[in-house]
Formats: structure tokens, C-alpha cells, sequence
């Protein structure tokens, strides 16, 4: 059959016989040759599945190197088990499937929306062809574009927090390694950084290894979890106390477990421990300590609580050692100032020595080439030498920043053109960009916060940016914090992005007018000064602004096109408004009204025009949930903010930018 003339010998007869299968082989004619078809049971249902081998070409322009699963699934409504269904096929035939991809063909007209959102939700990226029963599947030309649309659409440098999978986790495995070694050995270590230099993205990844291990168990502390920093130090004992026995008992546990369990449920005393027979290692790891400081951001009574905490958890850790059961200490933070200060409050520090001055600085350049490179290849984007060289220099070998930058030129560049080659002469101007829209707005937040713990190495900072040099013995501070680099005896600061973001923190600060009193934010609120997402909401709030951008010429581009000629696309917006608002708007131009509309005025003339967005868009209810969740900007509301309302934001913003840019 000549349709069928990349089909191997043992699987075309079958394939032959099966109208469905026949179809989609005729469809990937010059992308995939079919090397193997079955038919399976699963969950109820019958499945299709073609093992599909892409040729050079679209091995090599898609980035996929092994067989990849085409799952036939013809229903008309597509439930979640599609994607345990793939991932079963695909588990037991590694490594011959590509573990990352798959094809689904179904016959959900709103399939396609949902699958991508279960697949992700699962790691997996499918690529679903719609093809309704009475229809036919797209010719091989069209799916070789959308494939590529599919592939590289998703933003692989967005993280919604700390990463510490094998896929995310870049430039640190050595480290990992080590460290979680040395605790296993009852060491007491730290990790002191600026904000985002990631911190706890190592911290996770020692956690993951140790609970697959088996051990050491691990006690979590969250000291930024105000139910936590607000308590009294011989409260915060008596917590930690608790997170340590769960912790023993069950090889991992989190402060926020302790917090639910009355002393009544779990006596908080560590001498339970000692009682055990089992003698595995316990870590008890501190994050965020400069909560629990007297440099505290939220809780000022750490001025006075600070001693009696360290002193009390330091005589905890010497018993611990006479019991024959040594506790491992991981202390991580920005500030390391209040464990190397003689005095607190006038009192002899009793945290002084307990805890080493040990930094985690910014990415070798090596590992931020070899991250760079990975992630790029994900979106199809081909980063070249030079360019590597000028991201990595320009984000000072931060991993946050440096996937902010990507992101960035990710959302910049069209899908359609990919996959692609980025050189500096095209990669310089976007960097450049990023730097004045995203990046300085996300250095400043980092650097706000170390002035705050840390007001003697911004001041340095300070110095070291005014004078342009500065002596090695001054600077060596910022060099461990990845703030500047050594130039043989002098520091000098190179990151553009920290010099920007050092530039607008200041400039800010001399436009406001001096006041007696620092006004306090009504409760409740979030103080961005203060939040652990103020980089994240920055970042959000620009790309809300460059997407309201787009969505104003997508809408009107789709209306001149769409729209019949007998019509005006300006009337069909006009009509969709509301009675008030089609008086204010009626006398002014096109374009002045196209950029007065409302976000929500934009959504509802998309809605009521739906006919011409349908192919774009697809889901329609989809899109106004989306419109919605957007307008609620959490940081708008005096309610504070946390990781669901993040995710939420970041989840709609990336798939209306999906659509619109595709």
C-alpha cells in the first residue's frame, strides 16, 4: 500500500486493517516510520498504539532521539486515565520510548486543552491530534508544524519554585552529594546566599536523596512560616521538639506537621529520642533562619529570644552526642552577620562558632553553559557560545535569574521559527530588553532584602558599584555571594543585572520624600519589601502587561481578518461593550480605543466575537476562567499571597500566551 510504504513488514498488514491506525501512519509519512502496532485493554477501554521511529530530519529539528508512543484513543470524551494509560505503555518498554513524549489521537473536540494540562501536571509532554470521527486527520506537512507549536511552546525555564528533580536540577549534583555525606556524618553546616542564588532548591534535592535513601531522617524547618518566627523561643523549642520525634518515627517531617499536634498528642521532649533503639542520623535543617534572628524582617522579639534559643538547641546537640545519637545541623539563610557577632543584646552570643560561614555562590560558568543549553533545547531554542557567555555574565551565573532572562527571550521569540539558532546579534538587544523590564525590577527585590539582614555588605555593595574597584580584602564578601568577581586583587562588580537593579533600589529611594514615620501596611496585606514572592509577582505583573500588549493587536488583527467585509471590526467591539462605555469610547480612533479597553472589556469583546477566535482559543470556557483568575490580581487584594496563588497566575498567563503567540 503505497500510503503505507514507511511501515515496517511485521506491522503493516495490521495497520492496514485498523482504518484509524492506517490513517495516522499516512499522516506521519516523513516524520515517523512505524515500527511496531498493538492493540491493549486498559482501565476498560481499547487502545491503539504505534511505536513511532522519526526520521533524520525530524530527529534531529524536533530534539527527539528515541521511538516515541502514538496512543489511538477514540473517544469522544477524554478522561485522565488517557495519560496513566501512556505513561504505563511508555514504563514498560524503556528504553525504547522516549520517557518525556507521546502522541494522542482522540476525538474530544476540547480533548487537546485537557490532555496538555494532565500531561504536564504529570511531567509528560503529549502532543494531541484531534481528529473527530467523521473527520480525517491533517496532512504530514501541517502536523510537522504543529509538532514543532506543541514542543516548544511550553516554557521550560518557568519554575513556580525550588526545583529538586533530576531534570530541573542543574550545576549542583556534586554538591548534593557531599553535603548530604557530611550530614549523614552529624556535621553542622550552612548555606548563606542572596535570595535565589538556590538555596533551597539544594536543600530539596538532599531531602529527595535522603528519603530514597532511607537516611538520614530529616526534621524541616521553615523558619519564614509565621506561625513559626511568632512564637517565643521556648515555644519554637518545644515545636522543634515535636517536628524531631515525627521525624524519627516516620523519616521525614515538616515544622508545619508539629504546628497541627498539641503537646497533650506528642510530648515535646528530645529525650524520647535518645530512648529509641534505632540509631539512624537526624538532620534538623533550618531554612530561612533570618526569620528567627534579631535582624528578623517579621518578628522583632528574636532581639531577645535569639540567645535562649541557640543556647537551649545547643546544649540539645551536645547531649545528643554523649546519647550516641548525633544531630545534624543544616542552617540556610541570606545573612550569616548574627552567628558571627561576639554580643546579641548586650549578651554573650550563644550561637557564635556553633554554625560555620559557608556560602553557596552563583553557578560555575561551566554549569551555566550545560543549563542553559538544556533548557534551550527544550523550546527548540539553540543558545550559541556567545550567547551563553553574555546571559550567564549578564545574570551573574544565578540560576533564577538566568531562567528569568530565557524565559524572557522564550516568550520573545516566535514558535513557528523554531527550532533555531540564537546569536548574539539577535540574543544582545533581547537580553537587553529583559534587563529593563524584568531584570532590574528582580535584582532590586534581592537586594532590598540583603539590605534589610544584612545592612553592612549592602553597604559594601554600595561602595564597590560607586568607586567602580575596590580592594579584595574589603569586597571578599560580595565575591561569596556572587555579587562581583575578583580581578586580581581588586572586586569589582560585573553582573549588569545587579548593577541595574543596585541602580534603581537607589534611585528609588531619592525620589521619596523623607517622613518621621514609615507608614504600616494595613494587616493583612502583602508588603512586597517583605515577601518571599516579590519576585515572583514583579515577574508576573510584567508579563500580565507585555501579554494585555499582545491580546490588544491580537484581538483587532483577528477581527479585520475574520470578520465579514459588510462589517467594520471596530463596530463588533463597540457592540460588545457595555451602553456607558460605547458613549465614552464611540468618537475616539482605533487604535486610542483599542488601548483604552479594560482587561476585562478585552475578554468580554473575545467572547462575544467568539466565532473568530474559536480556532486559536479553543475553549471558550476555558478562556473566560483564564480572563478571570487574571484579573484577580492576588497582590491587589489585602490578602496575602502565597504558592497556590502563584502557581494559579503563572499556569493562565502561560497558557493564553501559548495560544495567542501560536
Amino acid at each position: 500500500m503505497a500510503s503505507l510504504r514507511n511501515v515496517h513488514e511485521d506491522a503493516r498488514s495490521d495497520v492496514a486493517r485498523d482504518v484509524l491506525a492506517s490513517e495516522l501512519a499516512e499522516a506521519l509519512v516523513d516524520i515517523f516510520t512505524i515500527s511496531s502496532y498493538r492493540r491493549v485493554k486498559k482501565y476498560g477501554g481499547n487502545y491503539t498504539t504505534l511505536f513511532c521511529k522519526p526520521t533524520k530530519t525530524i530527529a534531529s529539528a524536533l530534539l527527539v532521539e528515541r521511538e516515541v508512543l502514538a496512543l489511538i484513543a477514540n473517544f469522544s470524551d477524554i478522561h485522565a486515565r488517557t495519560i496513566n494509560v501512556v505513561r504505563e505503555i511508555i514504563a514498560a518498554n524503556t528504553p525504547q520510548l522516549d520517557p518525556g513524549l507521546a502522541i494522542v489521537v482522540h476525538a474530544d473536540k476540547d480533548g487537546d486543552s485537557k490532555l496538555r494540562q494532565w500531561a504536564r501536571e504529570k511531567g509528560l509532554n503529549v502532543l494531541p491530534m484531534y481528529r473527530p470521527r467523521a473527520g480525517a486527520l491533517p496532512p504530514a506537512a501541517q502536523l510537522r508544524q504543529r509538532f514543532a507549536n506543541e514542543l516548544f511552546s511550553f516554557d521550560p525555564f518557568q519554575v513556580t519554585g525550588p526545583v529538586s528533580e533530576d531534570i530541573d536540577f542543574f550545576g549542583r549534583r556534586n554538591d548534593a552529594l557531599e553535603l548530604l555525606r557530611q550530614l549523614r556524618e552529624g556535621r553542622i553546616r550552612s548555606l548563606f546566599g542572596i535570595r535565589k542564588v538556590g538555596k533551597t532548591s539544594l536543600i530539596n534535592r538532599v531531602i529527595t536523596l535522603a528519603r530514597d535513601a532511607g537516611t538520614p531522617r530529616v526534621a524541616m524547618v521553615d523558619c519564614s512560616m509565621r506561625r513559626f518566627n511568632s512564637l517565643s523561643a521556648a515555644d519554637a523549642l518545644r515545636a522543634l521538639a515535636k517536628v524531631s520525634k515525627l521525624a524519627a518515627h516516620r523519616g521525614y517531617a515538616h515544622i508545619s506537621d508539629a504546628m497541627k499536634r498539641s503537646d497533650k498528642e506528642l510530648v515535646p521532649v528530645f529525650q524520647d529520642l535518645w530512648q529509641q533503639g534505632e540509631r539512624r542520623p537526624l538532620v534538623i535543617i533550618f531554612d530561612e533562619v533570618d526569620y528567627i534572628t534579631p535582624d528578623s524582617p517579621a518578628s522583632t522579639h528574636w532581639r531577645d529570644h535569639f540567645n535562649h534559643f541557640w543556647r537551649e538547641f545547643r546544649v540539645l546537640i551536645q547531649e545528643a552526642q554523649r546519647q550516641g545519637m548525633p544531630i545534624a545541623v543544616l542552617i540556610s539563610g541570606v545573612s550569616s552577620r548574627c552567628f558571627r557577632l561576639e554580643q546579641v543584646a548586650g549578651v554573650e552570643n550563644a550561637a557564635l562558632h556553633l554554625v560555620p560561614e559557608e556560602y553557596l555562590s552563583p553557578f560555575a560558568r561551566g554549569a551555566s553553559d550545560a543549563m542553559l543549553q538544556d533548557l534551550g533545547k527544550r523550546c527548540g531554542l539553540h543558545f550559541d557560545a556567545e550567547s551563553r557567555e553574555l546571559i550567564a555574565a549578564s545574570c551573574g551565573d544565578l540560576p533564577f535569574w538566568m531562567r528569568m532572562a530565557c524565559s524572557y527571550i522564550h516568550r520573545s521569540v516566535e514558535v513557528k521559527s523554531r527550532p533555531l539558532t540564537l546569536r548574539s546579534e539577535t540574543t544582545r538587544p533581547l537580553v537587553e530588553n529583559f534587563l529593563i523590564t524584568e531584570g532590574a525590577e528582580i535584582s532590586k527585590v534581592a537586594l532590598q532584602n540583603l539590605r534589610r539582614v544584612y545592612p553592612e555588605l549592602f553597604a559594601v555593595l554600595v561602595g564597590a558599584m560607586t568607586k567602580g574597584k575596590m580592594p579584595l580584602a574589603s569586597g571578599h564578601a560580595l565575591v561569596t555571594y556572587g555579587l562581583a568577581a575578583r580581578d586580581g586583587e581588586s572586586v569589582v562588580i560585573r553582573s549588569r543585572m545587579v548593577r541595574l537593579g543596585l541602580e534603581r533600589l537607589l534611585e528609588g529611594e531619592r525620589d521619596v520624600e523623607p517622613s518621621e514615620a514609615t507608614p504600616v501596611a494595613p494587616r493583612g496585606r502583602l508588603q512586597l519589601e517583605e515577601g518571599d514572592w516579590a519576585e515572583e509577582l514583579a515577574i508576573l505583573n510584567r508579563r500580565r502587561n507585555l501579554l494585555e500588549r499582545k491580546m490588544r493587536y491580537f484581538t483587532r488583527f483577528a477581527l479585520r481578518i475574520g470578520a465579514p467585509k459588510q462589517t467594520s471590526w471596530l463596530e463588533r467591539v463597540l457592540t460588545a461593550l457595555s451602553n456607558p462605555r460605547r458613549a465614552v469610547l464611540n468618537s475616539l480612533s482605533a487604535d486610542v480605543l483599542m488601548e483604552r479597553l479594560f482587561w476585562t472589556e478585552l475578554g468580554v469583546v473575545i467572547i462575544k466575537n467568539w466565532e473568530f477566535f474559536e480556532a486559536m482559543l479553543g475553549d471558550k470556557k476555558r478562556f473566560e476562567a483564564a480572563m478571570n483568575l487574571l484579573n484577580d490580581r492576588p497582590d491587589a487584594h489585602a490578602r496575602e499571597v502565597d504558592m497556590a496563588d502563584i502557581a494559579l497566575q503563572r499556569r493562565e498567563l502561560a497558557w493564553l500566551e501559548e495560544r495567542i503567540t501560536s
